[in-house]
């Protein structure tokens, strides 16, 4: 089959850098990017095509941006190598990311006819049906998108056949992720959503979370979400939070040579005042006395 698909690094995710390296492979229905950057700033994306997309990171991590599925903007998570995004045919992801300097992406995108192929017309799992995923985790789709890049780095004449089949495996693997996350949890929230609240928290620590925000992600009352989530973790959302704010504290005092009121600022605490406060209550000394003593 013809090539009719052509990917532009610089029209898909924009960005400022110094160097770009890009190479592909087509298989007719799949093909295959690997694209690198070095001297990384700030990445957009806008990436809208008939085709679904899986994107993975390779090397590099995005520490902070925004991201919006079809104009409505969802919670950003941290991406690190591994993590993966799928957009299926005609959805839109638009943002921006920053992280570090030095990075390297997979795109894979999969014309729509040959994904339904993959389920021969079953109506129990259609690719058609899975919703967007941007920055989740999974061993099975990492490991098929790394033999997918193998391939792209060393093809050869049965190539072809190695791709279609790893193809296969991550429609298979999307559509059990899709229907295990929207089995209801017995009294909590599902493994699917509590990963989303937990990124959500963590991609947002310096900012003041309410319970309505975390709640709207989920679609469900503050009432609702506020019990769920303690039957999940054990704690409120605000204990939760208040905890995970102190070991970021902690550990930047640990690593770094920011200074407390900067530490605050990094953390989402109102001053240093209230960090001293809240960490001399958690770990019986404050800011000052603890990065001491972990340095001694």
């Amino acid at each position: 089959m013809a090539e009719t698909f052509c990917l532009d690094p610089n029209k898909m995710r924009p960005s400022r850098h110094q160097t770009l390296a890009h190479q592909y492979e087509s298989w007719g229905n799949i093909r295959a990017d690997l694209v690198s950057r070095t001297g990384l700033k700030r990445q957009e994306t806008r990436i809208s095509h008939p085709r679904h997309m899986f994107l993975m990171n390779l090397k590099g991590a995005a520490h902070r941006g925004e991201d919006f599925i079809d104009g409505r903007r969802i919670s950003f998570s941290a991406r690190r190598p591994g993590s993966i995004v799928y957009i299926p045919a005609e959805s839109e992801w638009t943002g921006w990311d920053e992280g570090d300097a030095i990075a390297s992406y997979l795109l894979v995108s999969i014309e729509r006819e040959f994904a339904e192929q993959t389920f021969g017309g079953s109506t129990f799992c259609r690719a058609a049906e899975l919703p967007p995923w941007i920055g989740f985790r999974d061993s099975t789709i990492e490991a098929a998108l790394q033999r997918i890049a193998a391939e792209l780095r060393y093809p050869d004449p049965i190539s072809a056949t190695m791709v279609e089949g790893q193809v296969a495996q991550l429609f298979v693997q999307m559509v059990r992720l899709n229907r295990a996350a929207h089995q209801p949890a017995k009294g909590g929230l599902s493994a699917f959503d509590l990963k989303r609240v937990l990124a959500m928290i963590e991609s947002l620590s310096d900012e003041r979370l309410t319970l309505a925000e975390l709640a709207r992600e989920l679609g469900i009352s503050r009432y609702h979400f506020s019990r769920a989530f303690k039957q999940s973790t054990g704690m409120t959302p605000h204990a939760f939070i208040a905890r995970r704010r102190l070991e970021q504290s902690a550990e930047m005092l640990r690593s770094t040579n920011l200074s407390a009121t900067r530490i605050a600022m990094e953390c989402g605490f109102a001053s240093s005042s209230h960090l001293t406060i809240a960490f001399k209550r958690a770990f019986g000394a404050n800011p000052i006395e603890f990065r001491r003593k972990c340095k001694t």
